[in-house]
């Protein structure tokens, strides 16, 4: 049998949000040693290949050159962050500090960033395959760490010289001499940076799977499949495991580990701590299919963490936020094609994720049919003061937005599906439209703004002793993104950031006994 392939797409340089603050041939991992989202899979991509087998292909990239291949927003020599609103890079900063802190990567802010990497991309492109992996983590340490200008030649001398690479010398011969940038290197650089466009990554890291066999949406067979971002190497690893089982990979399901346990994190257990009550706020709005996809874990959830956790639906409206903060009405028209494509992908893959979640502990919720809204953005202010009226109304309008692609901007349709649900449709939509709804939908969405929203789902996490009905007082930050739902699960079960560094550092411990 042969051994699972990953080819690793990286730049050692990102400008990114952080400016602000098997059976299988082999992977491959496209990076860019100045994108910190890069150098944290960096660290993490030996342990995934040894869980797997797999075989790692490192293939540096320029970043600035997907960035203008791809016509992304920022630019080819900006930051993905540029582009941000005020709170948006607040939220999304403070969520790249804490993912540092949960996965114990050493890091130091760059006393510069962005700066300059294509020297140091062309010289990992005249080491040879063995020596790339050891001299990549050496010069995203240098750029990470101890905050180097890997553009300078001396500087890229002594890192090479302290990597402990077997033929270093010839290395450093090579960037001394101009060797190392010759136009052989210039154009392997060139040629990976091409291939990762056309795979369709938006940016770095990027995992490229050749084997994986699997459907696109338009029902399309394919073989060959990239991942993109550090935060989706759950994906790969399940992959790796041989989870499609060649089957288009669509049986997720049958894999023999639980598919939670491949996402870090630092609370073993599964119910809220003793003598404590947990409140969980969930933030919403109807129109945000990914606020569809966090919607359909809440019932996990509340079985998972039993009669102590307390699930508060908080619905607002978007639209409205989005203004007040400076952010586009429809933020995917304001992104790459590139990225709007990976992004429907994504989804795709979280509905598969989900599903196969659901398999996994025995089916106890409906699967998730997902369908693109025709009418797309929803608009939703009638059906979020629709829920505000009858609470038990949250279950068929998500269906109907987002498995029944019903027109929901319309009150003939809303009528009907909220008569169809069992209420009384004319009452509900004629209480809804009152002032007193109004202007409870319009506290919520100030709320929304106020406690620093930026985008939905969003979460926060409360605690209270059960022994009176004392105030509730909110554990960690607030949590932006159904992806990001293993940090609720930790919050929830009285785990914090710190912890998870430590149980990572164990298994790292026990895996090089093996």
């Amino acid at each position: 049998m042969e051994q699972p392939i990953v080819e690793f797409h990286y730049d050692v340089r990102n400008p990114t949000v952080i400016d602000r603050l098997n059976p299988w041939p082999l992977t491959a991992q496209n990076n860019q040693i100045s994108c910190p989202f890069a150098y944290i899979a960096s660290t993490k991509i030996d342990a995934l290949a040894l869980r797997t087998g797999a075989h790692i292909l490192w293939r540096p990239v320029l970043l600035g050159a997907i960035y203008r291949a791809t016509s992304a927003p920022q630019g080819a020599a900006g930051s993905a962050s540029d582009v941000f609103n005020a709170t948006k890079k607040s939220v999304s900063g403070r969520a790249f500090q804490r993912t540092i802190r949960r996965l114990g990567v050493e890091y130091n802010q760059p006393p510069r960033h962005p700066m300059k990497t294509t020297r140091a991309l062309r010289v990992l492109y005249f080491a040879t395959e063995e020596q790339r992996p050891v001299l990549s983590k050496a010069l995203f340490r240098a750029y990470w760490v101890e905050g180097l200008d890997v553009s300078d030649a001396d500087v890229l001398v002594d890192v090479v010289k302290r990597s402990g690479i077997a033929g270093a010398v010839a290395v450093v011969q090579a960037i001394e001499s101009g060797r190392a940038e010759s136009p052989v290197q210039r154009r392997g650089l060139e040629e990976s940076t091409d291939l990762v466009v056309r795979r369709g990554s938006p940016g770095v890291p990027a995992f490229w799977l050749p084997a994986e066999k699997w459907i696109d949406e338009k029902g399309v067979r394919r073989q060959g499949r990239l991942y993109w971002g550090q935060d989706r190497m759950h994906f790969v690893e399940a992959v790796l495991r041989g989870s499609n089982g060649g089957k288009d990979g669509t049986e997720l399901g049958s894999l023999s580990p639980p598919l939670q346990s491949l996402i870090p994190r630092s609370a073993a257990r599964s119910r809220v701590p003793e003598a404590v009550e947990v409140k969980l706020e969930f933030w919403y709005d109807f129109s945000s299919p990914w606020a569809f996809l966090g919607w359909t874990q809440l019932a996990r959830l509340q079985r998972q963490f039993g009669s102590r956790l307390h699930v508060e639906m908080k619905p607002f409206l978007l639209g409205i936020l989005f203004r007040e903060i400076g952010a586009p009405n429809t933020p995917m028209s304001s992104i790459s094609e590139q990225k709007r494509n990976y992004s429907r992908l994504d989804h795709q893959d979280w509905c598969r994720w989900w599903n196969a979640v659901n398999e996994q502990n025995g089916k106890p919720d409906k699967p998730i049919e997902f369908y693109w809204a025709d009418k797309f953005p929803i608009r939703t202010p009638t059906v979020l003061r629709a829920v505000l009226v009858e609470p038990r109304l949250v279950t068929p309008l998500f269906r109907a937005c987002w498995e029944q692609n019903r027109d929901m901007s319309s009150d003939d349709v809303l009528q009907q599906v909220i008569t169809a649900a069992g209420f009384d449709g004319r009452a509900i939509l004629s209480l809804a439209n009152s002032d007193r709804y109004k202007k409870a939908l319009r506290s919520l969405t100030q709320e929304a703004k106020q406690i620093g929203l930026c985008g939905v789902p969003s979460y926060r996490v409360f605690t209270r002793s059960s022994s009176d009905d004392g105030p509730w007082i909110q554990v960690g930050d607030l949590v932006w993104g159904q992806d990001e739902l293993a940090v609720v699960e930790d919050l929830i079960a009285g785990g914090s950031d710190t912890d998870l560094a430590r149980v990572e550092a164990d298994e790292g411990r026990a895996m090089s006994r093996l």
